[in-house]
């Protein structure tokens, strides 16, 4: 008996070895073209081999190298260095397929929108015999409770190491990227009883270097993914953006044909220099204030995002530098001109004023220069359906206090109804600006051309000033200006700036 058991373990052992030698020995490079043809089958794809198909045993598994997928005559939109599937053994002797880990490395995807809202990713697919399209209800039952019976692949972890992907949409000219993700994917399970992603449920840490979205970063980002039922929960974020550390959570539900998006995200330390440089396209703001938002919107692509966004942000900030203008001395001229004071207002900004008019230049190029020590600086910014209000957006300088009112449709970037006022102790306007248009091209009202005068009328000084106006460009809008009445029966702002 004892000699029965060494005899049959050596026997064991030999033809383990036998077929370990005989599959090393295979050249997998043959069945290239069956995999390509069977991928083509399948998906409408084609698919290139570069590198070896290689099998290991220790673990036991298969492995591709430089891998491309692409739509026919087109050029690939995926491609990766290596693709690599682990196996356990024992499972596969009660033909049962197991796998230990599957391992993506240096995945390169580029995804791009076409005007006609069409991917280059997608392929049609006319593959397949007509009979097969036509299988009766019965034939389609039999062979889902098949796939109920039998789960066809366990799979324990995932790992996608170093991949980068880019996006393009061609409509809207948006561009989005992100680099160096790495992905560990594990408490993998799959429910057959269910369909497409409802019936993945799996846990998963993220890292990604940088995410770009035209003309904003986020960079060092890392989090938790959850997904259960095709909702995904992204927990534990932490990542930096403008150079600040922040910290924020997202959910992503895919149940219905719009994915339903929620985020929020708070910024303690918000550096306003990196903030305004990057938001604003200019060396603005400086110091330091806090940042809370929360969102939520329809839709994984830009329109559909602005048209159903809600949520509000709110920025508050202490001791604020604003570069480029000097708020009250823009204001203690206008006071000045309007009492007719040219002395005290000075000849020379009247002059240049006039003089820039006269050429087609900026009059209110005079005005900037300077800076401003913002006392406090509060925006709270309220979004319903696409519609952005500016329901508490005030600064308060050394001498002065400014207030905005009106919002922004954020789907056409219309200005609607927006305000600025210099404030008197009570709240209300000493004297405003109205601005039009749209954000990146904003209408407020221009000067007109005077005599050489010792006196300046009033209706003419509203022209000159537009206070507030050179922040947001030139003047281009010619209206009537409207004055403001001396006595206040409601204030124009009663917020949090005092």
């Amino acid at each position: 008996m004892k000699k029965f058991l060494i005899y049959s373990v050596v026997i064991m052992g030999a033809i383990i070895i036998g077929l370990i030698i005989t599959i090393s020995m295979l050249d997998l490079n043959q069945y290239k073209p069956k995999l390509a043809q069977a991928v083509k089958s399948a998906s409408g794809y084609d698919l290139k081999i570069d590198g070896d198909i290689k099998v290991s045993f220790s673990p036991v598994g298969l492995s591709l190298e430089g891998v491309k997928l692409s739509v026919p005559n087109k050029k690939e939109f995926v491609n990766f260095q290596k693709f690599g599937v682990a196996l356990e053994i024992m499972p596969l002797l009660k033909n049962e397929v197991k796998v230990k880990y599957i391992v993506l490395s240096d995945l390169n995807l580029n995804i791009i929108k076409d005007k006609n809202g069409k991917f280059n990713f997608e392929a049609r697919s006319d593959q397949g015999s007509t009979e097969k399209k036509a299988q009766s209800t019965e034939a389609k039952k039999t062979q889902n409770d098949k796939e109920v019976k039998i789960p066809l692949v366990n799979v324990n972890e995932i790992k996608i190491q170093n991949a980068n992907i880019k996006y393009f949409d061609q409509l809207t000219n948006s561009k989005a990227s992100l680099k160096n993700i790495n992905i560990n994917v594990n408490d993998i399970n799959f429910d057959s009883t269910k369909t497409g992603l409802s019936a993945i449920a799996l846990n998963a840490d993220v890292s990604i270097d940088k995410l770009n979205y035209n003309l904003y970063n986020i960079n060092n980002i890392n989090l938790k993914l959850g997904l259960r039922n095709a909702v995904a929960n992204l927990k534990s974020m932490k990542y930096t953006i403008f150079n600040s550390n922040a910290t924020g959570s997202a959910k992503l539900d895919m149940r219905s044909k719009l994915a339903k998006v929620n985020f929020s995200q708070i910024i303690p330390n918000l550096k306003l220099e990196n903030f305004s440089k990057e938001i604003l396209q200019k060396d603005l703001l400086k110091g330091i204030a806090n940042l809370k938002t929360e969102i939520s919107f329809k839709g994984l692509d830009e329109r559909n995002a602005k048209k159903t966004l809600n949520g509000y942000l709110l920025l508050d900030g202490r001791d604020v530098g604003l570069q480029g203008f000097d708020i009250d001395k823009i204001v203690k001229n206008y006071e000045n001109l309007k009492s007719g004071d040219l002395k005290k207002a000075g000849f020379s900004f009247l002059n240049s004023a006039l003089e820039g008019k006269s050429k087609g230049e900026d009059p209110l190029k005079s005005l900037k220069g300077g800076t401003t020590a913002i006392k406090h600086l509060h925006v709270k910014i309220d979004i319903k359906n696409g519609i952005a209000k500016f329901s508490d957006v005030a600064l308060s300088s050394l001498k002065n206090r400014v207030a905005i009112k009106g919002g922004v449709n954020l789907a056409n970037e219309k200005l609607l109804g927006v305000k600025v006022a210099v404030l008197d102790k009570k709240g209300c306007a000493k004297f405003s600006q109205t601005i039009s248009g749209t954000i990146t091209n904003p209408k407020v009202n221009s000067m007109i051309s005077s005599s050489k005068t010792d006196k300046i009328s009033v209706e003419q000084v509203e022209q000159v000033v537009g206070m507030i106006s050179s922040f947001f460009g030139k003047n281009k809008k010619k209206e009537k200006p409207k004055k403001v009445q001396n006595k206040c029966t409601k204030p124009f702002y009663n917020g949090a700036v005092k």
